[in-house]
């Protein structure tokens, strides 16, 4: 049930990491009057970049042998 949980976890945040970077392309294209928009979502999707990239090493790192660890 945890592992299950944990992969839960990792969907709901590529979900919205997802998202965050579409927002990201979507303030590019308006020039520069999208800069702050830019800046913001990039921001907030490299928490979530960051986070899922310690996430998937860490599962395959630890001896788990493609399974969801502790």
């Amino acid at each position: 049930m945890e592992k299950t949980h944990r992969l839960t976890g990792l969907v709901f945040v590529f979900a919205v990491t997802t998202c965050l970077v579409a927002f990201v392309y979507l303030q590019a294209a308006k020039g520069f009057p999208g800069l702050p928009g830019v800046i913001v979502y990039a921001f907030a999707a490299g928490f979530g970049l960051e986070f899922l990239g310690a996430a998937w090493t860490g599962r395959f790192s630890r001896g788990g042998h493609g399974q969801l660890q502790n």
